[in-house]
């Protein structure tokens, strides 16, 4: 049984984009009451939009959402957060969680913007909509035990989530996860692509790509006492076709391909961190 928030936990979400909206209804479909979430954005159609569609409290006004609220979401661009923080700044307790999902922006800048309180930064990826993302979450040495749980509690509802220690690692999790599911669809793309080329229409090419990928999925995430290298080998017969599929990946280079694609993203990441960093420097 999924654990639950306290009752009496309010949340804010400060920006209302696609991720806000995940996390919004996998709360809702945990259990979190309505009553308990509250957003704010800044056009009438998006409030009226959620608050329709969601049942919550909307407000135009981020102070009075941020002196309610237990958790404080953040869900606004890089680049608006620190003037959006500077708006409610005065009113911040220290007994208040924040947590942001801003891609780039270190424990560093927003604890510089949001002072003494618990800060936690999280790096989601966009199965999240759908309940199946996966979070890699770090936070300051002022998250409290029990804000760490509201923090499981918050990203169980949009699927699993995983802790770091050292923030150089986000980089690392935005490659393996952040950014990965575009790798996966463009894979993806290429085995519908031969589909179609040898005959099969696309809409049974993606059947049996997609479905394929679904089950290698659940054999590498619920079969955790066998490898991976394992389970590639056993469905890996000697002078097989799945062995020669497999032999022209190594011919094609696919370790050093994987290597320099990971590489490049962790490291698009730290120079994107690194410019935000510079620019509040200044």
């Amino acid at each position: 049984m999924q654990e639950q928030l306290d009752p009496t936990v309010k949340i804010a979400f400060i920006g209302m984009g696609n991720m806000a909206g995940a996390i919004m209804q996998g709360l809702l479909n945990s259990g979190v009451p309505a009553s308990n979430i509250s957003g704010t954005a800044r056009t009438e159609s998006k409030r009226e939009h959620f608050s329709a569609s969601f049942g919550i409290r909307m407000m135009d006004d981020n102070k009075e959402a941020v002196k309610a609220s237990d958790i404080i979401v953040l869900c606004v661009k890089p680049a608006q957060m620190q003037d959006v923080i500077n708006g409610f700044s005065d009113i911040i307790q220290p007994n208040q969680l924040f947590v942001s999902v801003a891609a780039g922006l270190e424990l560093p800048s927003l604890q510089a913007w949001l002072g003494q309180v618990g800060i936690v930064r999280c790096m989601p990826n966009t199965p999240s909509q759908l309940g199946a993302g996966v979070s890699g979450l770090i936070g300051n040495d002022l998250v409290t035990k029990q804000q760490k749980q509201w923090v499981d509690v918050l990203f169980s509802s949009i699927g699993q989530s995983l802790w770091v220690n050292d923030e150089c690692h986000m980089h690392t999790v935005t490659a393996l996860s952040g950014s990965s599911p575009a790798y996966f669809f463009r894979f993806i793309e290429s085995m519908v692509r031969y589909g179609v080329k040898d005959g099969l229409s696309e809409e049974d090419s993606r059947f049996l790509a997609t479905h394929a990928m679904l089950g290698a999925a659940k054999m590498a995430t619920e079969i955790t006492d066998i490898s991976i290298e394992q389970m590639r080998i056993n469905i890996t017969s000697p002078k097989g076709s799945t062995e020669q599929a497999l032999v022209s990946l190594e011919n094609s280079g696919i370790e050093k391909t994987m290597d320099d694609a990971l590489a490049a993203c962790a490291k698009r990441s730290q120079e994107f961190a690194d410019q935000l960093a510079a620019k509040d420097s200044d």
